[in-house]
């Protein structure tokens, strides 16, 4: 079970749980539940292994550093070993063309394959104005967030996962010395900020920020909420999205300071 260098695999021991689990994992994920380089069901110990995705960049710069927080990891990219991985069309993700537009890094002009992206933020070789991690609050695979409830049930859901990802992003906020996180799920920036947040897509169309903030032990971080990496229900997604991502960009310049 080879792993990319920003994937490492967690276990969940389920008891009980587990008679459910496993056929709700078959049926709500398919072949990536077959696939042992995504997850692995061990009968015997009542168990699921998992792969698991977090990028913190192995060299430090002098530029803030910002979080960039996902929901959960998608099981196409764990296969890939990098965050938004192409389609299984090998259609890139719209998110880094997005990105770019919006002024928050260069990409590489060719050969933008997953290892390629991996090495680029791993060791900040992109220009722009922040030192990017990416992140997943929740560690488990999906396809779609709610998959996670799905399978494991609603009791280990809020008993072990929810307690589990709430420990697990508070040493992280604390241990990385982030000055801001971009969210791009509303369920995470709620849950992070404490706010009940509903509609905010239109908030956004009329170029209104959304934001929250996080207490460190030392300071508050600014949280900010943006469009979901994969909205395109408009005719003008992609400049939407990049108007916004710019938007949130100039804002935590502006709090970081000089």
């Amino acid at each position: 079970m080879g792993l990319s260098a920003i994937n490492s695999w967690k276990t969940y021991r389920l008891g009980e749980e587990y008679q459910d689990a496993k056929p709700a994992a078959l049926r709500e994920l398919d072949e990536y539940a077959k696939d042992p380089c995504v997850m692995a069901f061990n009968d015997e110990k009542k168990s699921v292994q998992f792969a698991t995705e977090l990028l913190i960049p192995t060299k430090q710069t002098s530029r803030p550093r910002i979080m960039l927080l996902f929901s959960n990891p998608h099981p196409h990219s764990i296969q890939q070993g990098m965050f938004l991985s192409p389609n299984k069309k090998k259609v890139e993700s719209s998110f880094w063309s997005v990105m770019k537009e919006a002024g928050w890094f260069e990409l590489p002009e060719q050969r933008r394959s997953p290892e390629v992206l991996r090495d680029f933020f791993l060791n900040v070789k992109y220009r722009g104005p922040f030192e990017l991690l990416f992140c997943c609050y929740y560690a488990f695979p999906t396809v779609m967030p709610e998959q996670i409830r799905k399978i494991f049930g609603k009791e280990f859901f809020e008993r072990h996962i929810q307690e589990e990802a709430r420990t697990e992003f508070a040493e992280r906020v604390r241990e990385t010395g982030i000055e801001g996180i971009v969210t791009f799920n509303k369920s995470i920036f709620n849950l992070i900020t404490g706010l009940k947040l509903d509609r905010y897509i239109s908030e956004l169309k009329k170029e209104k920020m959304v934001e929250g903030s996080v207490q460190d032990t030392t300071k508050t971080i600014p949280v900010f909420l943006t469009y979901p990496t994969g909205w395109r229900y408009h005719q003008d997604f992609k400049e939407l999205r990049a108007k916004s991502l710019q938007e949130t960009k100039d804002k935590l310049l502006k709090r970081a300071g000089p």
